[in-house]
């Protein structure tokens, strides 16, 4: 009987699969913080570097003076003022707002400092060449000029106040007399310019207006003459008054025309009727509304009927041949023609009354057209008569607001002149370098460029070191999370895996661990992480349990025995029959950690040379454990696994065993893998963090792809300080 098959329990979340704490799209702190971790000592260099650099520079540096002052700034003259409220002039807002800004901008140019710069270079202080010793310099006076200037602008700092008109200028030397003197020499220098650049203005706004004030003047005489010329054309005082009195004209001849146009629609359908009754019998014509108003109508109507009374009675005793008949009949006839002769002289009558009611309202028609056409030329004088009213008043305002201006620049000017105010005079103060502040800085700047420099460094070798790395790559689900563990990463023999979990056992017992072994949080999570693996493995797909998995490398250079092995002794001890086959032809060793002969195996089972049943050896310590070796043969191993023998090979394994585990070289080296997994369940790839490149994975997930082979899923190993590589 075999044991308990691999069949999928219900779906649960798989042990290690995902990680919530990272949110798609969001910033990976677990992985920045690995990276940081495992580039600590070269964060740690950088940052002691730097900051012992700043340290030592703090301490060299030789003192330095500085000597500062503040000017207020007057507010916005009334010369710029009229000229910026004006239309026409090109000053938009943002111009006016950057005022301040481009004064202390212009405080530094070459034209306001040159006062300063003349005096330091006829002294020869701040390093300017006196005017007596060009000669000697083979410069121009322009270009000693610009060289002294330059070095007094590289000393000079000038920046406004936040929410203030007060600005402040520092200048920095390495003498506290030339400091003190040249700061009060460039504050006088500031001021003196405040007073000039303040008359200029003013005499610049009165120029202005001067010349914008004829201009203004022309265009309201001009707007005057324009509308005096239109009311005169149309000949009216304004369009409103005018524009009443035809409204009031339209809504009289309106209303008399709808009554008009009643009256006639009522006499129309009169005449109809009477025109379509006067074609019936002429007792029965009576009942039209014009003929039952006419007395002589209906007089010949009660004739008519009286006389047909007489004919019936008559017609009882005579016969229609008769004379008396006959003279009835032509008294009847007679009555007829006078009826209808009667009916037409009333509809000859209505049809009078509707010809004076057409006339009437064709002539009322004709005097709403004449009406309605003078309103729209109203309208147009009227649209003309605002538009000139507009213009006049906005040219009234101009003018008058010219005026104004003028008047009260003019007062500016008469009255005293002040220039900018100086609020703090010029201080000289000693700068010595802090170094306390530099050794802080220092550590900021080396720390923030060692991060930069680790990041930098990880970016560039791509390699992956954390499963959350593995999810970024590929959408290939993770199986499991096998922790790194030195003494288990020394041999994989059945003694050393017995001697583990017996350690476990007896240490969850409350025996201590042995001397060199390792601690039981680390053995216990070790063996727990392969029997989340076996169960995330049966929990794959309800409909189709896997019979026969394929472990192999993402990586070029390591291989999995290790897992293998580790996984076919978890799936054993859980219950099922496991078979380990060791399909490495080209390097195998599973049998020298096993200590099994390799002479025959799994080679001369594809070779045809042996049977199972011969070379199969059964675990004396898990009996639920089978291994098989490579074996050796002169075939070559591509030629063994596309061979028939393999297809009958899986099949019979499958059906002995409920879980076979083929260790096959790395994929990316050898196509072995790829061959086994085209004939078994699937292949799971193992990658090894800290090793397996991101290229590496994705060229082997291609491979594949287009192979079409099935891939399972993928375990992920940790790394270790130093990776063991196995023999290859």
């Amino acid at each position: 009987m075999k044991a308990q098959t691999l069949q999928p329990s219900p779906p649960q979340p798989m042990a290690m699969a995902t990680d919530s704490s990272t949110s798609e799209g969001g910033l990976d702190l677990g992985s920045l913080l690995s990276t940081l971790k495992r580039r600590l000592w070269l964060i740690a260099g950088v940052t002691a570097t730097i900051t012992a650099a700043a340290g030592v520079r703090a301490y060299l540096s030789p003192p330095t003076y500085s000597a500062a002052f503040e000017i207020l700034i007057q507010p916005q003259s009334a010369e710029t003022e009229v000229i910026s409220s004006l239309s026409e002039v090109p000053v938009n807002q943002q111009e006016r707002e950057l005022t301040l800004a481009d004064q202390t901008k212009i405080l530094t140019s070459p034209g306001v400092l040159q006062p300063v710069v003349a005096d330091l270079r006829a002294k020869g202080l701040e390093g300017c060449v006196p005017p007596n010793q060009a000669a000697t310099t083979g410069l121009s006076e322009e270009e000693l000029n610009s060289i002294c200037y330059s070095r007094i602008k590289s000393r000079l700092g000038v920046q406004l106040t936040k929410d203030s008109r007060i600005f402040q200028a520092v200048y920095r030397g390495d003498s506290s007399q030339n400091v003190e003197y040249i700061a009060n020499l460039i504050a006088q220098t500031f001021l003196d310019y405040g007073l000039a650049s303040r008359q200029r203005d003013l005499q610049q706004g009165l120029n202005f207006l001067d010349d914008k004030i004829p201009d203004a003047r022309d265009r309201v005489d001009e707007l005057q003459v324009n509308l005096q010329n239109l009311r005169q054309g149309s000949n009216l005082i304004t369009p409103d008054a005018e524009g009443n009195k035809l409204s009031s004209q339209i809504a009289a001849f309106e209303n008399e025309y709808r009554a008009v146009l009643v009256e006639l629609e009522e006499n129309l359908t009169l005449y109809e009727e009477l025109q379509r009754q006067l074609t019936q019998r002429p007792q029965d014509a009576s009942v039209s509304s014009v003929l039952s108003s006419n007395s002589r109508y209906q007089a010949l109507v009660e004739q008519l009927l009286a006389l047909d009374s007489q004919i019936a009675q008559a017609s009882t005793i005579f016969r229609n041949t008769s004379d008396d008949m006959q003279v009835l009949q032509e008294q009847r006839q007679n009555l007829l023609a006078l009826m209808a002769r009667e009916g037409a002289n009333a509809q000859q009558e209505l049809m009078g009354n509707i010809n004076v009611l057409a006339s009437r309202e064709a002539a009322l028609a004709s005097t709403l057209a004449n009406l309605n056409v003078d309103v729209g030329q109203l309208a147009g004088v009227t649209r003309e008569f605002t538009d000139l009213e507009r213009e006049l008043t906005i040219a009234n305002t101009n003018l008058s607001q010219l005026l104004q201006r003028r008047e009260t620049l003019q007062i500016e000017a008469a009255q005293r002149e002040l220039p900018w105010e100086l609020i703090t005079p010029a201080a000289v103060a000693t700068d010595v370098a802090n170094l306390t502040n530099n050794l802080v800085l220092g550590g900021l700047l080396g720390l923030l460029l060692g991060v930069g420099l680790a990041l930098a460094l990880d970016s560039q070798k791509d390699v992956l070191y954390t499963a959350r790395d593995l999810k970024r790559v590929t959408p290939v689900p993770i199986l499991g999370l096998i922790p790194h563990n030195g003494a288990v990463e020394q041999g994989y023999d059945e003694q050393h895996l017995l001697a583990l979990y017996q350690t476990v056992d007896e240490m969850l017992n409350g025996k201590g661990p042995k001397k060199g072994e390792l601690p039981i949080e680390d053995l216990y999570t070790y063996r727990e992480a392969f029997r989340s693996l076996v169960a995330n493995l049966q929990r794959l797909d309800a409909d189709r349990p896997l019979r026969s998995i394929v472990i192999s490398s993402a990586d070029n250079q390591l291989a999995d025995s290790t897992t293998a092995a580790y996984l076919a002794w978890a799936a054993a001890e859980l219950g099922n029959r496991v078979l380990l086959i060791d399909a490495d032809f080209r390097f195998p060793h599973l049998h020298n950690f096993l200590e099994l002969p390799n002479q025959q195996g799994f080679a001369n089972i594809l070779a045809g040379e042996l049977d199972l049943k011969n070379v199969i050896k059964r675990s004396p310590t898990e009996p639920n454990l089978f291994v098989l070796t490579t074996g050796t043969t002169d075939v070559d191993p591509a030629r063994l696994l596309s061979s028939t023998k393999m297809k009958q090979f899986v099949a019979k394994t499958e059906s002995y065993f409920d879980l076979v585990i083929y260790d096959s070289p790395p994929f990316a080296e050898y196509a072995d893998a790829a061959l086994l997994s085209a004939e078994s369940s699937g292949m799971v790839l193992v990658s090894h963090l800290g090793t397996v490149k991101t290229a590496q994975l994705e060229q082997a997930l291609e491979k594949l792809w287009i192979s079409k082979i099935p891939l399972i899923g993928l375990i992920a190993k940790e790394a270790a300080n130093k990776l063991a590589l196995l023999p290859v």
